[in-house]
């Protein structure tokens, strides 16, 4: 596995890859825009050209764009709905412009209309997604939410369903959250828990669909369905989980991208990257 960071990109684009050199990231998540706006990101061509031109010209292996938070591919508010599959496809189109390998998405919550009713809204959302972006290279990765309020990809049954559903297209992939995964009932604190994982990811998704991690401690305990996300080593994951899970073989080709709150509560830093690559073999 190797090691990222989830970095700034304000004042222009191509101070993600500085930000992210500066901490010492080998892969780099960011925000196209406002995470919490509907506003779409639209990148002058000058500014394209500077980002692709720095990430040649660094170690940076990969880059991923994560959407923004207000996007909800399962509700019923058809406003919110297609809100939502515009910001999905914007993502996209600003991932390919940059060059980037990939975006990555929250699904968004059913709001109590269950699954199945979730399920259809999500894999048309999906479809028009990469039909708008056809053949664009880019992935869209789906990520796993902590189990709260009919969030959908709770587990990777749900996430093959969901891929299923939306056709199995090859650019369709999962990212894994630790905190989440853990959250949501699954302990990867022990050899045997990291090996359940893995069998349920093959039977749910297949090993192929998994394109990432997002490594994130947790603060809340196994199976409390709560997303908070803590700085490695320091919650109720601690260090012996993130040594397993960075000498893990399944993962070894992966990225592992941190989200966690930093030692100065500034986001992920050279501090959170140095105790993951302390636990490597």
């Amino acid at each position: 596995m190797y090691f990222g960071a989830h970095v700034r990109s304000g004042g222009g684009v191509w101070h993600a890859i500085e930000n992210g050199l500066e901490i010492g990231a080998e892969a780099i998540q960011f925000f196209a825009g406002s995470p919490r706006t509907w506003k779409p990101m639209r990148y002058k061509e000058q500014d394209a050209e500077q980002f692709r031109a720095l990430r040649a010209d660094s170690p940076i292996r990969f880059v991923v764009i994560h959407t923004i938070y207000l996007i909800n591919l399962a509700t019923e508010n058809e406003d919110f709905y297609e809100k939502s599959v515009t910001a999905l496809c914007g993502a996209l189109r600003a991932a390919d412009q940059l060059g980037a390998d990939a975006i990555v998405t929250h699904i968004g919550s059913h709001q109590g209309a269950g699954f199945a009713a979730g399920l259809e809204r999500v894999q048309l959302a999906l479809r028009r997604a990469l039909a708008d972006s056809e053949g664009s290279p880019v992935k869209l990765l789906l990520e796993n939410t902590a189990g709260a309020g009919g969030t959908m990809g709770v587990d990777f049954l749900e996430l093959g369903q969901i891929i299923d559903a939306a056709g199995g297209d090859p650019r369709l992939g999962i990212c894994v959250d630790t905190a989440h995964i853990y959250e949501s009932g699954a302990d990867l604190r022990t050899r045997e828990g990291i090996d359940q994982v893995l069998r349920e990811l093959d039977d749910g998704c297949g090993p192929d669909r998994l394109a990432m991690l997002h490594l994130n401690d947790s603060k809340t305990p196994l199976g409390s369905n709560r997303d908070r996300h803590e700085n490695i080593g320091d919650g109720d994951l601690g260090e012996a989980a993130f040594r397993l899970l960075v000498n893990e073989p399944a993962f070894r080709d992966l990225p592992g991208i941190l989200e966690v709150p930093g030692l100065d509560g500034k986001g992920p830093d050279k501090e959170n990257l140095d105790r993951l690559r302390a636990l490597v073999d």
